[in-house]
Formats: structure tokens, C-alpha cells, sequence
């Protein structure tokens, strides 16, 4: 994974865990325009979905 795309997941997982904003207003705060490829980047990343993600922190 590039340095970039790390930050934006480190962004991202941090959003998840501290905002109630829907994965693809996430997706476009870290600067991924599409949803889906954000999903398929974040799960590479941590091996789990945005919304799987944010369901198991709960």
C-alpha cells in the first residue's frame, strides 16, 4: 500500500470511529470519489468492510 493511501485508511478508520457519517461521505473526506473502490481498498487494508468495521467498534 502506498504512503497515501495509508494516511487516507488511517483517516478513514478514524472517521468510523468517531462520526456517524455514511462510508461514502467518508470515502470522498479522504479524497476517493468512488464508494466502492473505497470499500475495496479499506477491506485490502484491515480485511474487514467500512460497515463491519464500524459495527464491531460499537
Amino acid at each position: 500500500m502506498t504512503y497515501l493511501t495509508n494516511l487516507r485508511m488511517e483517516k478513514a478508520k478514524w472517521l468510523l470511529d468517531n462520526t456517524d457519517e455514511k462510508a461514502y461521505i467518508i470515502a470522498g473526506l479522504v479524497g476517493i470519489d468512488e464508494p466502492n473502490y473505497f470499500s475495496y481498498v479499506f477491506k485490502k487494508a484491515y480485511g474487514i468492510s467500512p460497515s463491519k468495521y464500524r459495527l464491531k467498534k460499537e
